[in-house]
C-alpha cells in the first residue's frame, strides 16, 4: 500500500507541477512579448538556406518573397511552444532539473535544428511543387515537433531509469563491500 501511495503521489506531483508550467506559459502567451527580431533573423536564415538549395528568395522583415509565393514566418514558426513544452516536462519529471542541464540543453538544440528543417522543408518542398504549402504545413508538420518534445522525454525517463538502476547496483556493491569489513 505504501507503494501505492508514494507512485500517486509523485504523479499528483508531477502534474501539479506540469499544470503550473502550463500556467507560465499561458502568461507568456497573455503578455504576447515581441519576437519580430527573432521571427526576421529567422526569416533571413531560412531564405539563405532556400537560396542554397537553388530556390531564389529573398526577405524582409517577416516576409520571405519567391517568384510563386510570399511566407511569412510568424512567432509558431520559431518553435517556441515545443521547446516550452519540453522544458515543462523535464522540470515536471525530477526534482532535480539542473541535474540534467546538458540534456535539457542537448533537446533544446535538436528542437531548435528539427525546427530550422521544419521550416526549410516546408518552404522548399512547397515551391518545388513536390507537396502543396496547405498539405506539409498543415498534415505533415503541424505535429512534427510534438512527436520529437515526446520522443527526447521518453529517450530521458527511459535513460534516467537505466541511470537509477545502475546507481542500485553501485549502492548494493558498496553495501556488500562494507558488510565483507
Amino acid at each position: 500500500m505504501k507503494d501505492v501511495d508514494e507512485r500517486l503521489h509523485r504523479t499528483a506531483v508531477f502534474v501539479g507541477k506540469l499544470l503550473l508550467a502550463g500556467l507560465v506559459f499561458r502568461a507568456v502567451i497573455l503578455v504576447a512579448p515581441s519576437t519580430y527580431q527573432l521571427q526576421s533573423a529567422f526569416a533571413d536564415m531560412i531564405t539563405w538556406m532556400i537560396n542554397i538549395a537553388g530556390i531564389e528568395a529573398i526577405s524582409t522583415g517577416t516576409h520571405i518573397f519567391t517568384d510563386k509565393s510570399v511566407y511569412v514566418i510568424v512567432q509558431d514558426c520559431l518553435g517556441w511552444k515545443s521547446m516550452a513544452a519540453f522544458l515543462g516536462l523535464m522540470w515536471a519529471s525530477t526534482k532535480r532539473t539542473l541535474e540534467y542541464a546538458n540534456f535539457i540543453l542537448a533537446g533544446l538544440g535538436a528542437l531548435f535544428v528539427a525546427n530550422i528543417f521544419r521550416v526549410f522543408t516546408t518552404v522548399y518542398l512547397a515551391e518545388a511543387g513536390i507537396i502543396s504549402f496547405e498539405i506539409i504545413h498543415g498534415v505533415l508538420w503541424r505535429w512534427s515537433l510534438t512527436v520529437i518534445v515526446l520522443g527526447l522525454w521518453i529517450y530521458w525517463l527511459k535513460m534516467r531509469k537505466d541511470e537509477n538502476r545502475f546507481d542500485s547496483r553501485i549502492r548494493e556493491h558498496l553495501s556488500d563491500l562494507n558488510q565483507r569489513e
